[in-house]
């Protein structure tokens, strides 16, 4: 199992680069590059997916249904 760090350690750059990128995606404000790479990332998640309940005949190994 994963442990989650829930306070990591950050310097000041890494605070304020994370908090602008964060109102970045929030207000949607993204170059067309990046948005195109978000768009291919989300297709080959759902890609993924696919794959994975076809090839579990229809169910979800993760939840069980």
């Amino acid at each position: 199992m994963i442990h989650t760090v829930s306070n990591p350690q950050m310097t000041l750059d890494e605070v304020r680069s994370f908090r602008e990128n964060f109102a970045r995606c929030v207000s949607k404000d993204m170059t067309p590059s990046k948005k195109a790479e978000v768009k291919e990332r989300v297709a080959r998640m759902k890609s993924v997916y696919n794959k994975i309940i076809r090839n579990n005949g229809g169910k979800n190994p993760i939840l069980g249904y």
